[in-house]
């Protein structure tokens, strides 16, 4: 896959987390790691699950892409949560490595303690 393909990818990530977890999950290959695990789709499903439980009018936003050759994408965004208040905003930073269409690298940088759900 190249850039454009890449970018495409992202854009869908960004739009199933905000809309579809389980579009969400089917855009990671089954042994996908994440922050250096494997979780497959289930426990992966079952995270998701739980944040959204936890957080269910949070929203993405993807602030901007930096492409890294062919199969690397970096992603700076910022979560939001109204339900915790206006202000509340979450900085981060995710690397994706991206095979065959699918995410197979997912290494994502935040204070995990503030995610909804994750802690």
């Amino acid at each position: 896959m190249g850039a454009t393909e890449n970018q495409a990818l992202v854009e869908r990530w960004a739009a199933t987390y905000n809309d579809d977890i389980e579009a969400l999950v089917a855009l990671y290959a089954p042994d996908a790691k994440l922050m250096g695990a494997v979780l497959g789709p289930e426990k992966l499903m079952r995270l998701e699950q739980r944040v959204l439980a936890a957080a269910p009018k949070r929203r993405m936003e993807v602030l901007r892409t930096h492409p890294s050759g062919d199969d690397v994408i970096v992603v700076e965004g910022v979560l939001s949560d109204p339900d915790q208040g206006a202000e509340w905003k979450l900085p981060f930073c995710v690397v994706l490595t991206i095979a065959d269409g699918k995410v197979v690298r997912d290494d994502t940088y935040t204070d995990f303690s503030r995610w909804p759900g994750f802690s």
